[in-house]
């Protein structure tokens, strides 16, 4: 079986406990408009385009089968066959999305296997969401655990519960997103109700190994005391309160949506103030949370 993923990254320390590897899977559910991973989420293999990097060789034209002769296809025209990539030796264009089997991933996990133990880390599966690929999520987990491997996987659990209940005894931590507890506001920010997230957030607050929630925090949207009031209101209704974490918005993404020529829709915000994290971890520490700032 074959999987596609656009990014391992080694030495994460952000995505679950210790030193880790995230492996980013692609296609997502989800159209939150501040996303970091924009080449994330169409489940197609995309072409990014960096112009600065282009000598204008020629080298993209004559290879693109979808070439008109004067220029390669790109964007909407471009099928994503990585043709173009292959003999761009300057580096102009990149290609995101790959498909590779559980042997070549676990072949590049291994590596790191000797920090792991050390530090007590894992591997960590985000994308995306992991559970868009839900068959190819459960093969690499088990290989892992067969290996005795910490395992995370980073979702927005807007998926059917009984995609995540395969996959219960086979993750040590889930890491998921809670946008927003109001419901109109999360449709129009990210394309999908919150009704489905909540109702898996719930059931996993009872039956996942362990659980750590995690709320963006961007300004415009929830970066207000009302509606991080709702979703402390929320995690501290859980039948087993988790662990919290504060994400502060940032703009780093926005040369991502120009090689993919999409329109970044957060790149004006200005990131909140270490101070304002800390009056909003706040909110949800005076309810009992243990709430972190996740920068």
């Amino acid at each position: 079986m074959k999987g596609r993923i656009f990014n391992i990254q080694h030495f994460s320390i952000h995505d679950g406990p210790g030193i880790r590897t995230t492996v980013f899977l692609k296609g997502c559910n989800l159209r939150c408009y501040w996303c970091h991973n924009p080449e994330s989420q169409s489940y197609l293999p995309e072409i990014g385009l960096y112009p600065a990097r282009c000598i204008g060789c020629g080298k993209c034209v004559s290879s693109c089968p979808k070439s008109d002769g004067v220029r390669s296809a790109i964007f909407q025209n471009c099928d994503g066959c990585g043709r173009c990539v292959e003999t761009c030796y300057t580096g102009a264009r990149k290609q995101y999305g790959e498909d590779c089997t559980v042997d070549e991933i676990l072949s590049d996990i291994m590596v790191d296997r000797d920090l792991y133990d050390k530090t007590g880390g894992g591997v960590t599966f985000s994308g995306g969401e992991p559970y868009m690929q839900t068959d190819f999520l459960i093969e690499l987990l088990t290989a892992l655990k067969s290996e005795g491997i910490n395992t995370a996987v980073e979702s927005a659990v807007y998926v059917n519960w009984s995609k995540i209940e395969k996959t219960l005894s086979l993750i040590d931590l889930f890491i998921c997103d809670i946008k927003s507890a109001d419901d109109e506001k999360h449709i129009s920010a990210t394309s999908v109700s919150n009704r489905l997230i909540f109702d898996n957030i719930k059931k996993l607050s009872v039956c996942a190994n362990n659980l750590l929630l995690r709320t963006p925090v961007i300004p415009g949207f929830n970066d207000n005391y009302h509606d991080l009031s709702a979703i402390a209101d929320f995690i501290a209704s859980l039948p087993r309160i988790p662990k919290h974490e504060l994400l502060p918005f940032n703009g780093t993404c926005k040369e991502k949506y120009k090689t993919l020529n999409r329109e970044f829709k957060a790149e004006n915000l200005t990131p909140p103030s270490r101070d304002e994290m800390e009056r909003f971890a706040d909110i949800f520490r005076l309810r009992g949370i243990d709430c972190a700032i996740n920068e």
